[in-house]
């Protein structure tokens, strides 16, 4: 599987017109990719909130006025169990997920059914790209798929540096971002996490300076992603990085499509997939374990206890 095939079964995808949220907040609700792909929405006022949070505990979101649940099948548990938390408590729900008779659509007040495709992917990343479409449809953004697969299948070369750049196995992986490069960020640790099974976190560059810096001199690498513009701050900290002897690479996305705003994190966040498949390759880490991983997601899906 290279980068190539997803790009083409993606270039072939779009997101049903939808209505848009207008003047409501929204809290949107997801798990894994889905939570990622919302993540941008952040920026525009809205709420992201892992499902898990919602359904176990943590009650309807306060301070928005609509609920949109993220489930690629339609019957993530935990995703389920926290649009009923909102809808029992008077929220309206917009379910956003491939499969109209799911149970997630099926409590839901409004469904929007994005694209399904038949494709197996080693490390996946169509469907994030959908789910962030259709989420920025609904805030009133646009997210060009079409360029977006374009611009992934001339990604080859970048992403064949910055795994070169990448140095040797590392104990763990820092992803850090920019404000702009928020929802890329956060896709980049799941993938690499899946592709490399290593522990990965993601976190706000300025906390680096505050947490990785103690870390202090060990085989750990910290990935700087920014979205447009230079930072000097950036800049600054992932030398201090690197001077305490971390291994330090740094990405702007920017430089790797003439994209903005939400598309180009969803250029990077897709860009991430094949960076994360390609340093797995190198450091001789074969995907999801090489089996040693249950892939049946029966532990996430209906019926929850």
């Amino acid at each position: 599987m290279t980068q190539h095939l997803q790009a083409d079964v993606l270039s072939r995808l779009a997101v049903p017109e939808v209505t848009q949220l207008g003047g409501r907040r929204a809290a949107f609700l997801g798990c894994g990719d889905s939570l990622a792909a919302a993540r941008p929405a952040e920026q525009l006022g809205h709420r992201v909130l892992s499902a898990g949070d919602v359904a176990w505990g943590g009650g309807a979101p306060k301070g928005v006025d609509v609920v949109v649940p993220l489930s690629w099948s339609g019957k993530t548990g935990a995703t389920i169990r926290a649009a009923q938390v909102a809808k029992d408590a008077g929220l309206p729900v917009i379910a956003v997920t491939t499969n109209p008779a799911s149970p997630l659509a099926d409590l839901a007040d409004e469904v929007v059914t994005v694209p399904a495709f038949d494709l197996t992917e080693e490390i996946p990343a169509v469907g994030y790209a959908v789910h962030s479409a259709a989420v920025a449809a609904l805030v009133g953004e646009y997210i060009d798929l079409a360029q977006v697969a374009a611009d992934w299948s001339l990604a080859h070369e970048e992403v064949g540096r910055l795994a070169d750049a990448s140095g040797p196995q590392p104990h763990g992986i820092t992803v850090a971002t920019m404000a702009d490069a928020h929802g890329a960020g956060e896709f980049w640790m799941l993938k690499l996490i899946e592709a490399t099974g290593l522990a990965v976190r993601t976190t706000g560059v300025e906390e680096t300076g505050h947490v990785d810096y103690f870390l202090g001199p060990q085989q750990h690498l910290t990935l700087v992603l920014a979205g447009e513009a230079d930072s000097p701050r950036a800049t600054a900290l992932g030398d201090a990085l690197a001077t305490n002897g971390q291994h330090v690479v740094q990405l702007r996305l920017a430089d790797l499509t003439r994209l903005t705003g939400w598309s180009r994190q969803v250029l990077g966040g897709v860009v991430g997939a094949d960076y994360s498949a390609s340093l797995a390759s190198g450091w001789g880490r074969p995907f999801f374990r090489g089996g040693q991983v249950d892939m049946s997601a029966r532990h996430i899906q209906v019926p929850v206890a």
